[in-house]
């Protein structure tokens, strides 16, 4: 199971098409090669993002933007064996939204059908033996005349939030319906607030799913789930080749990100593993971008960064991301995990905008 495409529900679908385009590098797509799923859509290589807005004929977005706030309404998985999961939650005592449906399309057969997942969002089921929406798009792709592109490589994972006492829950139907696993727990505590997490990975793809719940009433996770007015997805994580002169652009376009303290940096270095010959921990700085590493090979750093919040509400935001790799005796090695070593880091960066809102207490 992978990701296939993220359904964004937002207020003004074309200012957001335009965002992408201009901000992040997509380009568009004409809607009709998606036979109707979606109002607008962008695509960059692997990355496939639909918009759509209330004022198009999407009764679902109309019932999301009614109840909760923009955001991502629809992740989308890409399945070998449509049947089976269909069996599976309809034996689990779910319903599907959709049944299965087919779609005559110029490169086979689609097969596809919608179930309700955690909270606000749904998930959209597509298979296809023949190919997929991303890939028959990404044939067209005409690499531009002007500047390089940027490498973004795919979606990395996806987070949903979850209210207290719902964590567990939440996995458990995600494990039950879909198949997904545990693939580690955590849990991070400040003097002011909390979280506890469950990471889900699916163990026949590469779709990752962690799960947050809070543990306390001024905690980031449930300031998300009052703005939200439910469980939904927090951020979404973008994978690039290099970071550092992602971001580097990014800001040149206008992104805003959340701050890292200079202190952080100087504390880097105390950690075990500190890859002191590394010639970008200046440009690491500069970009204020979080790096977590594994002792055992300190050369596979996961670095990563996190935007402001996109919408009018303190909610969904995005994570990009880079995971470099080291070759060592038994193999090539790439940075693995979600940061857990910065998560202390990005939480307490995230209480600062908390507090700037007045909803951290």
């Amino acid at each position: 199971m992978d990701f296939e495409y993220l359904h964004l529900f937002v207020k003004n679908a074309e200012f957001w098409h335009s965002w992408f385009v201009e901000k992040l590098d997509f380009r568009p797509i004409p809607h009709k090669a998606m036979h109707g799923f979606g109002e607008f859509v962008v695509q960059h290589n692997n990355i496939l993002v639909l918009l759509s807005s209330e004022r198009a004929e999407y009764p679902q977005v109309q019932r999301f933007l009614q109840r909760y706030s923009e955001g991502v309404g629809d992740i989308a998985f890409r399945v070998t064996d449509l049947d089976a999961i269909a069996e599976r939650i309809q034996a689990a005592g779910e319903k599907l939204l959709q049944p299965i449906q087919f779609l005559e399309t110029t490169w086979g057969t689609l097969r596809w059908c919608r179930i309700q997942g955690w909270g606000s969002v749904v998930h959209t089921l597509l298979e296809n033996p023949k190919d997929t929406f991303k890939k028959v798009l990404s044939r067209s792709w005409s690499p531009s005349q002007g500047p390089q592109p940027l490498p973004w490589l795919g979606i990395d994972h996806a987070v949903l939030n979850v209210s207290q006492g719902q964590l567990k829950q939440a996995a458990a139907w995600y494990e039950k319906c879909l198949g997904f696993l545990p693939q580690q727990q955590f849990m991070i505590e400040t003097p002011r607030s909390g979280l506890r997490s469950i990471v889900l990975k699916h163990p026949h793809g590469n779709a990752t799913l962690p799960i947050n719940e809070p543990t306390s009433d001024n905690s980031q996770i449930q300031e998300f789930v009052d703005l939200h007015r439910g469980a939904g997805i927090q951020h979404v994580a973008l994978k690039t080749r290099n970071l550092v002169q992602t971001i580097a652009s990014l800001r040149t376009r206008g992104l805003s990100f959340l701050s890292v303290p200079e202190i952080y940096y100087q504390q880097l270095r105390e950690r075990i593993g500190f890859w002191q010959e590394a010639k970008d921990w200046g440009a690491i700085a500069q970009q204020q971008i979080l790096v977590d590493w594994s002792p055992e090979t300190p050369r596979t750093r996961l670095l990563q960064t996190f935007t402001q919040p996109l919408f009018d509400e303190a909610t969904f935001f995005w994570e990009f991301i880079e995971r470099q790799s080291q070759t060592t005796h038994t193999g090539v090695r790439c940075a693995e995990g979600f940061g857990e070593g910065n998560f202390r880091a990005l939480f307490e960066a995230i209480e600062r905008e908390q507090e700037l809102r007045g909803s951290l207490g």
